[in-house]
């Protein structure tokens, strides 16, 4: 299958309840997001806990199904996804 891959700057939420750490909260998030085949974080920028949820600022490299016209509107409609750059 052919990808297109992006380096992106992103906020998402991470479930407080998640297994594993903060990085793999965010390939989490990320990885859920249709059309994403693969993440990975380079960087925490930021993680400001609330009562439910962190939230993360995130470097991160993704690839996506290469029919994705716009890379920054389908991650940014993803769950938990906040904002991208």
């Amino acid at each position: 299958m052919l990808t297109q891959t992006h380096r992106v700057t992103l906020s998402v939420r991470v479930p407080r309840g998640a297994a594993g750490d903060v990085d793999g909260g965010v390939e989490s998030v990320v990885g859920d997001v249709d059309g994403v085949e693969y993440v990975e974080v380079h960087d925490l920028a930021g993680v400001r806990p609330n009562a439910l949820d962190l939230h993360v600022d995130a470097a991160v490299t993704v690839e996506l199904d290469a029919d994705v016209a716009d890379p920054g509107e389908r991650l940014r409609d993803g769950f938990g996804v906040l904002a991208v750059d």
